[in-house]
């Protein structure tokens, strides 16, 4: 069935805007795969990985996401496309040549591109994907930690990967406002962002007064319903 699935391409993205907490304004979106055939994306995902097909749906999913944002009219100045990526994808030995073939299409060209490095695989040789990232680079793409803080091993990646963003996960931003522990780690993830020139995004974010809290912190980058909800994305003018 997800040979299929991947050859047919059954599935779309949904976009949700990241916002300038301080500012007020989008500066990107992460994009995120849905399906009919999938109630939820990690199923289409998990059918992937046990029928060794991962590489093949995320590299597709990539692709497609890539060109929808494209069509639409998006560049640098209008939006950041954050794209979730599992390490294995970007290990593997066909991903040099994927990456050559969309800088040939002009799908990375005016915009910026994130990749997400999903915290669901932790299995990886760190210094393999080092090279990799550092590749990536040099063509322009930039990549981010995703869902930091509640997976072993996140502080070693930290510093060894030294992403441009790093996306602390929803865990931090639920029920902040009540949570003196929650603001103070938050605010030392920040001191750490600050001093080594990373972005922090933060995830979840689901109420006004978990909105109000991270402005107040400093938080320079969120995500989450009540900014605004994943959906198909509306092209420009």
């Amino acid at each position: 069935m997800i040979s299929s699935f991947i050859d047919h391409e059954d599935f779309f993205h949904h976009f949700q805007p990241i916002y300038d907490l301080k500012e007020g304004y989008i500066v990107g979106y992460e994009v995120l795969l849905r399906s009919k055939k999938f109630a939820n994306p990690e199923l289409a995902f998990n059918s992937a990985i046990k029928e060794k097909k991962l590489y093949e749906l995320d590299s597709r999913s990539i692709h497609k996401a890539l060109k929808t944002y494209h069509s639409a009219g998006f560049t640098r100045k209008e939006g950041i496309l954050f794209v979730n990526v599992f390490p294995s994808t970007l290990l593997n030995p066909k991903f040099p040549s994927f990456i050559s073939v969309i800088m040939k299409e002009k799908l990375l060209s005016n915009q910026e591109i994130v990749f997400e490095i999903s915290e669901k695989e932790t299995n990886y040789d760190l210094n393999r994907l080092k090279k990799v990232l550092k590749q990536l680079k040099k063509v322009g793409i930039s990549y981010a930690i995703d869902d930091y803080g509640i997976s072993n091993g996140d502080m070693e990646r930290l510093i060894e990967l030294d992403p441009y963003y790093l996306k602390l996960d929803q865990f931090f931003s639920r029920d902040l406002h009540k949570s003196p522990k929650k603001q103070e780690m938050i605010k030392n993830v920040l001191e750490y962002c600050n001093k080594f020139d990373t972005i922090l995004v933060l995830e979840g974010l689901e109420n006004a007064l978990d909105v109000s809290f991270s402005k107040s912190l400093g938080v320079p980058l969120g995500q989450g319903y009540k900014l605004g909800v994943p959906n198909l994305l509306k092209g420009l003018g």
